[in-house]
């Protein structure tokens, strides 16, 4: 055995695992009630949500007459939405007072269009695949202005140990749902349904469940504690002592100085080559698994399922790497592997080998999005958070909306076998860019 392999006994395996689900139980108690407790159990309805048919969206399309140019748009759209939106949003939201209550509204308008989307199915054949594209997108403007100001909530909530082991956390239970949702949906989709009509009357089902888990999603946010925002002091009448409330004051924030500020500025430009690169990518392997592959919804759900245990597993990996080496190197080893990834993509021979390239993708994920939101707020000042985090993700989002194209494009040119490796040649580019830049 060699050394740092210590030797373990078959007989004490139970007793272990017996201890360490009793110290599990134990660390359940203590965070019931907190902050972090909350912030999970958020993230799992969000999860929930999301994962009742996001990962059978594109089948969906497809299955509505979608074409590979509507697939693309569909991962394209979207972010143009939420780039136009964020920024004006970000100003208009400034001004409320109750941040936590307008965040609320924003995601409760979110879930309500998902009831629009039900409806989808029931109009004539040739509007069905743009409209659901559009409605897709235009869900994303109250999403993206809604998960913006949690961004922003996350900076005040949480300090900086803290906010990464609680995103942490929130991810890696996440990702031990969402396995259980996208099967329970794709045995449904694949065994209950005997024709096409009965599938897509399924697929509305799941929408308007999607919509009462949303009203669930809201409440439990409502119970998140964000400290009190700074407020403008006033001088207290007749020497009572008190003092003006519910006034936020922010500093002002001149026209580019956002862009000015080099810590933001290390970060956030190496994060957005490195995402167009990433998203570039997801096109690309959307066709493969709808129009080469031909994956059935209970494929997608298995895809989900493999991706979402394999990222339950690794969150203490990357919580760990996190806490020891930092948010940069969690980063690079993310990013890298995303990287390597995407050169294995073309030699797939079908949808049984794609399961077992999804653990990769799985574990990475969860890296990349850890460090790429904590590095986020690591790199945003108190003041005016929220209008640094707005313009990150609207940066994010126009990333969002060019990727797509130009994987299309790549498609249209060289054949998707040969646009993956061009993707993933830039995404070993962005990586060792972020690797240098981020040091």
């Amino acid at each position: 055995m060699r050394p740092g392999f210590p030797k373990i006994n078959p007989r004490e395996l139970p007793g272990r695992v017996k201890t360490g689900l009793r110290n599990f139980s134990r660390d359940i108690q203590q965070m019931r009630g907190t902050n972090v407790w909350i912030f999970i159990m958020y993230g799992l309805m969000f999860d929930m949500v999301n994962n009742l048919w996001r990962p059978f969206s594109m089948r969906f399309l497809e299955r509505l007459g979608g074409s590979e140019f509507e697939i693309a748009l569909l991962s394209a759209l979207p972010g143009a939405v939420a780039a136009v939106v964020l920024m004006p949003g970000a100003i208009i939201f400034r001004k409320f007072t109750n941040k936590k209550r307008a965040t609320a509204a924003f995601i409760l308008i979110s879930r309500a269009s998902l009831l629009a989307i039900a409806f989808v199915p029931m109009l004539p054949s040739h509007l069905k695949p743009i409209l659901f594209v559009i409605f897709v997108s235009i869900m994303n403007c109250p999403d993206a202005l809604s998960q913006t100001s949690l961004q922003s909530f996350l900076g005040t909530v949480f300090n900086g140990n803290m906010r990464g082991q609680a995103i942490a956390l929130r991810t890696k239970f996440g990702q031990a749902v969402i396995p259980v949702v996208t099967i329970a949906a794709g045995l449904a989709i694949t065994f209950i349904p005997n024709t096409d009509e009965q599938r897509l009357f399924l697929y509305q089902i799941f929408f308007v469940a999607a919509f009462f888990l949303g009203l669930v999603e809201v409440m439990i946010f409502n119970r998140l504690k964000v400290p009190e925002a700074p407020v403008l002091r006033t001088a207290s009448p007749e020497g009572t002592g008190e003092t003006g409330r519910g006034l936020e004051k922010e500093p002002s924030l001149k026209p580019g100085s956002i862009v000015k500020d080099k810590r933001f500025r290390k970060f956030c430009l190496p994060a957005i080559l490195f995402l167009f690169s990433w998203q570039a990518g997801w096109p690309l392997v959307n066709i493969v698994q709808v129009m080469v592959l031909e994956a059935s919804e209970m494929w997608f759900a298995i895809f989900a399922m493999v991706t979402g245990l394999t990222a339950f597993f690794s969150g203490t990996f990357w919580q760990r790497l996190l806490r020891k080496r930092g948010n940069t190197v969690t980063f690079a080893v993310s990013a890298g592997l995303l990287a390597g990834n995407m050169f294995m993509f073309p030699f797939i021979p079908n949808v049984q080998t794609m399961a077992v390239i999804m653990i990769i993708t799985g574990f990475s994920a969860v890296g990349i999005n850890t460090a790429l939101l904590n590095g986020a707020l690591e790199s945003t000042p108190d003041e005016n958070r929220l209008m640094y985090l707005a313009f990150y993700n609207t940066a994010q989002n126009i990333s969002l909306f060019i990727a797509p194209f130009f994987a299309l494009f790549l498609f249209e040119m060289i054949g998707v076998n040969n646009a993956m490796f061009v993707v993933g040649g830039l995404r070993v580019a962005a990586a060792g860019f972020a690797w240098y830049k981020m040091r």
